[in-house]
């Protein structure tokens, strides 16, 4: 008994683990594929670029693969997709084979963020935004961990294309802990219908809190090693702020069901503080020495705002089914527009200067994304009135 209790939580954890492992992976190893392979700068981006790219186009097909296979089943399915990509890493003697990796990688991701929700709406029902806490920490830890150590893999296995391919083991793993999950006989996945105002306002401002709040955090993630030299800190120190961000946010993100709890499972009041201490760490980032603080401080909002991303289609749905589908479409659309905020970034650094760049378009987003929190609150008050 105590094993099926917990067996749920190992399912959505082990599924975390793998998701950011992809990405996370390939970038320790850039300048050592482009030494090898010989490719360009502008090919090797598309090794990160692909899977979000494929997570912004395919997010939206979540719902059909499980109205076609089941949700389980179709769980089982994008594991063995994400799988087989990271493990064909390991025999990648040229570019073209990274790239259809990366693209497996990205098609496997994409299906298994909305898969995911749902699954987490129809095990935990009214508890599953504190799951989304978890689930949110893992995927920080396993990109972390994959950050970290690939290159020490890499070294120790004598190539850097077993150096990827080793993560194909985290989730093969996770595909063995779903298979352990039996499908119930005689149970198709339910249809049912959202009401046409979820379809018409709803998608619209989940959306654009993903998406903006995805945004913010690949701004940073991106360009806050570029501000730090911008100020004159060395490469190194560069480095540790960058790690103290990551950490940050993945305890962030650890700690959100405990606050949760404390704060009566207040969403909206959580949103706003967590927007507000990302928008003083933004503003901290231009002050001198004010690195350290603002990547602490960057990482505690981030990694709340997350699990709200997360949380959200999951509180406007009624069953797991629902969850999916509109996981589905707000994520789609929320992380094309999330990816599409750091190239802006890069745009206006020329012009502005990577510190001012940063600043401005960070902040602009967050002041976006507190005047959307208030209308999906406005929008959640009305589906209840009615």
């Amino acid at each position: 008994m105590r094993m099926n209790a917990v067996w749920p939580w190992l399912m959505v954890v082990s599924a975390g683990i793998g998701l950011r492992v992809g990405i996370a992976s390939v970038s320790p190893l850039l300048d050592r594929i482009q030494t090898e392979l010989g490719v360009s700068t502008a090919a090797l981006g598309l090794l990160t670029a692909i899977p979000v790219i494929c997570m912004g186009g395919l997010s939206f097909m979540g719902g059909a693969v499980e109205r076609r296979w089941g949700l389980l089943r179709s769980m089982r399915i994008a594991l063995g997709v994400l799988g087989i990509g990271l493990l064909w890493r390991g025999w990648a003697n040229g570019f073209a084979v990274l790239a259809m990796t990366a693209m497996l990688v990205g098609v496997g991701d994409a299906l298994i963020r909305p898969l995911l929700s749902g699954f987490i709406k129809q095990t935990f029902g009214n508890e599953s935004h504190a799951v989304m806490g978890l689930y949110a920490a893992s995927m920080g830890i396993g990109a972390a961990l994959s950050a970290y150590t690939t290159p020490h893999l890499a070294v120790a296995l004598g190539s850097w294309q077993w150096g990827l391919g080793c993560w194909a083991v985290p989730v093969l793993l996770a595909l063995l802990i779903w298979t352990r999950r039996p499908v119930p006989a005689n149970s198709p996945p339910p249809r049912t219908t959202a009401a046409p105002r979820l379809a018409a306002m709803g998608v619209v401002w989940l959306t654009l809190f993903f998406g903006l709040q995805a945004g913010v955090n690949y701004t940073v993630v991106a360009w806050l090693p570029s501000v730090c030299l911008a100020q004159g800190t060395t490469a190194s120190t560069a480095a540790y702020l960058m790690a103290l961000f990551l950490c940050v946010q993945t305890l962030s993100s650890l700690l959100f069901p405990l606050l949760l709890g404390r704060m009566g499972q207040r969403l909206t009041l959580l949103s706003l503080g967590f927007a507000g201490v990302t928008a003083v760490g933004i503003m901290v980032l231009v002050m001198p020495y004010g690195g350290w603080i603002a990547a602490a401080l960057l990482g505690i909002g981030t990694g709340g705002l997350f699990p709200i991303a997360l949380s959200l289609p999951l509180i406007f749905s009624k069953s797991g089914y629902e969850a999916t589908r509109l996981s589905s479409l707000s994520q789609s659309g929320g992380y094309a527009l999330g990816g599409l905020l750091p190239w802006l970034t890069g745009v206006a650094v020329p012009m502005l200067g990577a510190t001012v760049a940063v600043v401005v378009l960070c902040l602009t987003m967050l002041i976006v994304l507190m005047i959307v929190i208030g209308k999906v609150t406005v929008y959640q008050r009305s589906l209840r009135r009615a």
